[in-house]
């Protein structure tokens, strides 16, 4: 079982943080416990995904010749290796790559979704390769997802 909470600033004393207390209270001394602090920020939003593969990708694939959900896979294959870095393996012999990690999933293929600034990034770099090769994408809306 994996227990998570969002403990925000107003709320330090509250009821997130006793229950927090309670948690490390209440938990079993019969093994060991990882009990993990990171800041938290939120992730991608559904919009921003829309963005992506419906405003970003469609242009870039017709460019290129790419139809259908295959090759749009691939093309955000090609550029979560191009973002996060390529990993090498084999298969029978044979040299592979493939990305590092993906917009959600992590470098140990465990589900990791982006968050909204760091999607926002991922966004800006595809379309800054797709004008470095000739097809400009306009940003549907610069502060999407961007905190004011």
């Amino acid at each position: 079982m994996t227990d998570r909470w969002i403990l925000w600033p107003d709320d330090r004393r509250g009821i997130v943080a006793a229950n927090l207390r309670k948690a490390v209270d209440e938990t079993p001394e019969d093994a060991p416990y990882v009990w993990e602090r990171k800041r938290y920020r939120k992730p991608r939003t559904n919009p921003q995904n829309g963005v992506l593969w419906g405003l970003i990708y469609p242009p870039l694939m017709e460019h290129m010749g790419l139809r259908g959900e295959r090759d749009r896979e691939e093309l955000h294959e090609f550029f979560c290796g191009e973002y996060f870095g390529w990993r090498e393996y084999q298969i029978m012999g044979k040299r592979k790559q493939r990305p590092v990690r993906t917009t959600t999933t992590d470098e140990h293929g465990k589900r990791s979704v982006l968050s909204t600034v760091d999607f926002n990034d991922y966004c800006d770099f595809v379309r800054q390769r797709a004008a470095e090769h000739g097809v400009y994408i306009e940003d549907p809306d610069p502060m999407h997802g961007r905190a004011a």
